[in-house]
């Protein structure tokens, strides 16, 4: 089959082939590859004849995505004709063939844990999470809003760790691009469920219950009481003005009893084994935030907390799985993999928190970091302002970690090519290819202009 693209597309061909048959059939039309993969074409069930303008206006808005176009699938084109006939579609560009739904990763608890037990990572799936955000950070800075965010509107590349938003032909501007989708149940905000038009605050408990799904291989916000026998009442309620978060502090309706016991063991993932900042934005969306809508956190909050937790990973010494040392837990001997159960065991990593200068003389926290023998201290670390990039491959190094057991104290060694200078003691200069032992209490600075270092652990 032959489409035309309507004048006004963002680097399309003014024909296409696409094959006879679908590659996917959905509830709004049908997807079709080109042969080499670079397009995909949805061509719609119903020729609605407003759609080609609402089209228009949203690749219009797309011209300007820079770096970020890499996490959407932004419409580029506008079908008006298949075979010569009449018709309505949508082209945007085709993710690579190793990207997958989400929704398959993250389909159960247990088929993920089979999945990480054969070597995959959790650390990909942290990615994942954070190019999702980035996303809709993205989305929301254009004034948008995406209204049907769930599992099945993300593909995703476990190995790299990769992902691109879709279904971005229904996005929703007020007063201008009415929504057209409402969502999934499970995963729209309750006032949408009850009736209100999907929305960009909406979207916000949409992308926590998505972003906590990928991380904890479950859907929080799963009902697990019967409040009516009529399933459709029982949705309604349950996804509604019942709705409830699974972990809720005093209302345990849809409490699951494995929560927090370790994955490998049957069990299921909990939220607390997220970082203090992960948590609070979990709290904040689904439970301070779930029937106050206005309470929820903004999409850069939680990029910014994922991106930032990558400081806090280690590796368990027994299943290898990535996961966040919990640094958290006041008593060391508690702290465990959530995976496998193992306890974190000595020399516990050495936990420092950067700050970094707000006033003359006045620093504030930004975040912790998290280090064991053989990690580096990367240079994004120093960098006031910086996040850590969204792969570390090829990026430069601050310092480097190792455990001296003569002292029982880590040797964090200068390798940034520039002076720092310790803070708590001495206010001794501490030249590249020296070394600071990281004993609880000493501060010092990792360059003029730099952020501040205080080791709490």
């Amino acid at each position: 089959m032959i489409v035309t693209i309507a004048p006004g597309s963002r680097d399309v061909p003014q024909s296409l082939e696409i094959p006879a048959t679908p590659n996917y059939t959905g509830g709004e039309g049908n997807t079709f590859f080109t042969a080499d993969r670079r397009f995909a074409v949805k061509l719609y069930h119903t020729n609605v004849p407003e759609k080609p303008a609402l089209l228009q206006a949203i690749i219009d808005l797309g011209r300007d995505l820079g770096e970020d176009e890499r996490f959407l699938a932004w419409p580029l084109g506008v079908v008006i004709l298949k075979d010569g006939r009449a018709a309505i579609g949508v082209v945007t560009r085709a993710a690579p063939a190793a990207f997958g739904s989400l929704s398959k990763l993250i389909y159960n608890s247990q088929w993920a844990a089979a999945q990480f037990i054969a070597g995959r990572s959790w650390l990909d799936y942290l990615k994942i999470a954070r190019a999702t955000a980035a996303a809709v950070r993205v989305v929301h800075g254009k004034g948008m809003a995406h209204g049907d965010l769930h599992p099945r509107n993300v593909l995703a590349d476990p190995v790299a760790g990769q992902a691109v938003l879709i279904d971005l032909d229904g996005l929703i501007v007020k007063g201008f691009l009415p929504p057209q989708v409402k969502g999934l149940a499970g995963v729209m905000a309750p006032e949408v469920v009850m009736g209100t038009q999907p929305n960009e605050i909406s979207d916000r408990h949409a992308l926590a219950v998505l972003l906590l799904w990928t991380l904890l291989l479950r859907n929080v916000m799963m009902t697990q009481t019967c409040l009516d026998e009529d399933p459709m009442v029982d949705d309604y309620l349950g996804y509604g003005a019942k709705a409830c978060f699974s972990e809720h502090p005093t209302d345990k309706c849809n409490w699951i009893g494995s929560i927090g016991t370790p994955l490998f063991r049957h069990g299921v993932l909990s939220y607390k084994m997220l970082t203090p900042k992960l948590q609070n934005l979990a709290e904040r969306a689904l439970i301070i935030g779930l029937h106050n809508p206005t309470k929820r956190p903004q999409v850069m909050e939680w990029e910014r907390a994922l991106a930032e937790s990558y400081d806090a990973l280690m590796s368990c010494s027994v299943c290898r799985q990535s996961f966040f040392y919990p640094y958290w837990i006041e008593t060391r001997e508690q702290r465990q993999c959530p995976f496998c159960g193992t306890r974190c065991r000595p020399p516990y990593p050495a936990v420092l928190e950067l700050q970094e200068e707000r006033a003359k003389g006045a620093f504030v926290a930004v975040r912790r970091v998290v280090l064991y023998d053989g990690l580096p201290l990367f240079s994004d670390a120093a960098q006031p302002g910086s996040l850590p990039p969204l792969t570390r491959r090829g990026s430069p190094i601050a310092a480097r970690t190792s455990w001296d057991g003569s002292q029982s104290v880590y040797i964090l060694s200068n390798a940034s090519g520039h002076p720092w200078r310790l803070l708590s003691d001495t206010y001794a200069e501490v030249p590249t290819g020296a070394s600071v032992s990281l004993r609880r209490g000493v501060v010092f600075t990792l360059g003029d202009g730099k952020r501040l270092v205080r080791v709490v652990e």
